[in-house]
């Protein structure tokens, strides 16, 4: 198992939301929250994303990260392959932020979006 390794999923937006992607994250990511029916336990903002850890209250181990591309709208929840199922404990999302480098995702989210196929010649 390659432990550096994270799976992305895009899970919403904000044209699912009906919300205008707009530079109020804030607004935006308040909506999502309350979508998910979850608490944010950390948020970390950039100029083209933000790194979310969000928790269901009560539940000391549900913790998942999520991204929030600003440019496109779109939520990303992220899966690091480190065969943890169920969630992660506030006190595990440090050491996984820096283990996985989550950050590098909320910096520039396009490394979410593969790039096309290289088309193959005959």
């Amino acid at each position: 198992m390659n432990r550096n390794r994270v799976c992305a999923s895009r899970v919403l937006s904000t044209k699912d939301l009906k919300m205008p992607t707009e530079k109020n994250v804030t607004k935006v990511v308040s909506q999502f929250v309350a979508a998910a029916e979850g608490v944010i336990a950390h948020w970390v903002e950039y100029d083209k994303g933000v790194l979310l850890f969000i928790m269901v209250p009560g539940d000391k181990r549900s913790g998942a990260f999520y991204i929030y591309d600003r440019k496109f709208g779109n939520f990303w929840l992220l899966e690091p392959t480190d065969g943890v199922f169920g969630g992660y404990s506030i006190r595990e999302m440090s050491q996984k932020i820096r283990q996985f480098r989550l950050l590098d995702f909320a910096e520039n989210p396009a490394r979410l979006i593969p790039p096309p196929p290289v088309p193959q010649s005959r």
